[in-house]
């Protein structure tokens, strides 16, 4: 049986909310909060998830040290994702920063690619309303966004179309 892992940051916050709720709908997988995870525990399993906010709990109450993933992306650089799947979701507000909307999808999403993972779990823009967006691959989101702050209303809806469909291509 593949092994699938969800990864995310910041803890405490909506990001750490939805990854639950992805957990819910993946059985069998195993979550972990970066940077307590890092990529050597990713290593472990087959299909990863990964969950990433834009700007959230972590940026507000950040001091001077860095958390999350800022200190996982480091070690991103120097790891092979070759033959590991990943999907990421990603967290942002589509009003107050409707031209950075989860723009760390993108960034996430691009430096996977160049490490070797195959990504899955492209959404349309369709359904979203933004400016710009560095998560976008011609006209699909790397992954899926989640705007809690304004369309919380959409979370689980979109939550359970995306689940089901990455599940397909997990197994």
């Amino acid at each position: 049986m593949a092994k699938i892992g969800i990864f995310y940051a910041p803890k405490g916050g909506n990001t750490e909310k939805v990854a639950q709720k992805v957990h819910k709908h993946i059985a069998d997988s195993e979550m972990f909060s970066v940077p307590e995870a890092g990529v050597n525990e990713m290593m472990q399993f087959d299909y990863l998830i990964m969950g990433i906010a834009t700007i959230g709990k972590e940026t507000w109450d950040q001091k001077i040290k860095k958390s999350g993933w800022d200190l996982i992306l480091p070690h991103i650089d120097k790891a092979d994702f070759s033959g590991k799947t990943v999907a990421i979701f990603g967290l942002g507000d589509s009003v107050t920063y409707d031209l950075q909307f989860v723009d760390a999808i993108g960034i996430l999403g691009r430096k996977l690619k160049e490490k070797g993972a195959e990504l899955i779990g492209f959404v349309p823009t369709t359904d979203y309303n933004f400016r710009e967006s560095e998560a976008i691959e011609g006209d699909m989101f790397m992954g899926l966004p989640v705007d809690e702050d304004f369309e919380e209303e959409k979370t689980d809806e979109r939550i359970a179309a995306w689940t089901q469909e990455i599940t397909k291509k997990m197994s």
